[in-house]
């Protein structure tokens, strides 16, 4: 097996697109059918493509094993 080019190192630094407090990115502008069904999903409180999951995250962040 060939040797790494450089040595393992932790990386200190988080690019901001990692962190949670970035806000969302704002919707691309597309066609008017795509911008009435995303706004329609906003209002339902559904997850919008490239927005924050708040249902996959609650699910990730709960403890494997019960208390």
């Amino acid at each position: 097996m060939p040797e790494p080019e450089r040595p393992w190192h932790r990386q200190a630094f988080i690019p901001a697109s990692r962190k949670e407090s970035a806000p969302p990115p704002a919707p691309a502008a597309g066609p008017p059918i795509y911008q009435q069904l995303a706004a329609s999903w906003a209002a339902q409180g559904r997850t919008l493509p490239g927005g924050p999951d708040r249902e996959w995250r609650a699910l990730v962040t709960r403890p494997c094993w019960p208390a």
